[in-house]
């Protein structure tokens, strides 16, 4: 425990030391929630003519719900190509701590600041409607987009070699994990499950379902966890397999 706690402090001061870090880490989360509690609002009634937008609250709240996880998951790459390009991973095979046990609290201390941020943002951000959302049921929802932080980090620090190609795989996961949005966007129908390939699909198939009518939605919750587990077990054994 003593060592996890000294393994946070200097987290900390890695994020503290980089000014790129301090703006994701600190300003980025609230940034969000002033964009959607006070720009959003400003500007949907001067624009209600030409674009409904306070009808697309529920699918900007989806939207950012995206992001959150998705700061903290570039956070915690990042970190783990500092370290390799530090030898820290190697170093760790000598270490009390197993490499092992480093990744896992190491996804763990980022996505648990995905998760709280994910808890405050729908009183703060006013997307929500009050009267249907049901803040029960959002909590394990919430909890199922901060495992979208551990599955993106892995997913970027197992198959880039660098930062440049790190900042290309999230261009690139940030176009691909945005699509499911336009299910909700444009009301498919059915032919919205072509997005299920994608993970956080289940996480804003069970989000749409408790900004609807505050239900929780169990099967796509259970299907978006195994899937999620699955593919951060996968992702686990190909970091190791490469480092």
């Amino acid at each position: 425990m003593v060592f996890v706690l000294k393994l946070a402090v200097n987290d900390l001061r890695n994020v503290i030391r980089d000014r790129m870090f301090v703006f994701l880490f600190f300003a980025y989360p609230v940034m969000l929630i002033v964009i959607s509690r006070i720009l959003i609002h400003l500007i949907a009634p001067r624009i209600k003519d030409m674009f409904p937008l306070a009808a697309n609250f529920s699918v900007l709240f989806m939207v950012f719900s995206i992001a959150i996880p998705m700061i903290y998951s570039f956070l915690a790459a990042f970190l783990i190509l500092d370290e390799r390009d530090e030898h820290l991973l190697t170093v760790l095979r000598v270490m009390p701590i197993s490499r092992n046990s480093y990744l896992i609290y190491r996804m763990f201390f980022m996505s648990l600041f995905a998760f709280i941020v994910l808890l405050i943002f729908p009183p703060l951000s006013g997307l929500v409607d009050g009267t249907q959302f049901s803040y029960p049921a959002y909590i394990p929802v919430a909890l199922l987009f901060a495992l979208f932080t551990p599955f993106l980090a892995l997913l970027v620090s197992s198959f880039a070699s660098n930062k440049v190609q790190a900042f290309a795989i999230f261009k690139i996961g940030g176009t691909v994990f945005i699509l499911p949005i336009f299910a909700f966007f444009l009301n498919l129908g059915n032919l919205k499950y072509i997005f299920s390939p994608i993970p956080n699909f289940w996480s804003l198939m069970s989000l749409d379902s408790v900004l609807q009518d505050g239900t929780l939605d169990i099967v796509h919750l259970g299907i978006g966890f195994a899937f999620h587990i699955v593919l951060i077990g996968a992702l686990f054994y190909i970091f190791n397999k490469k480092n």
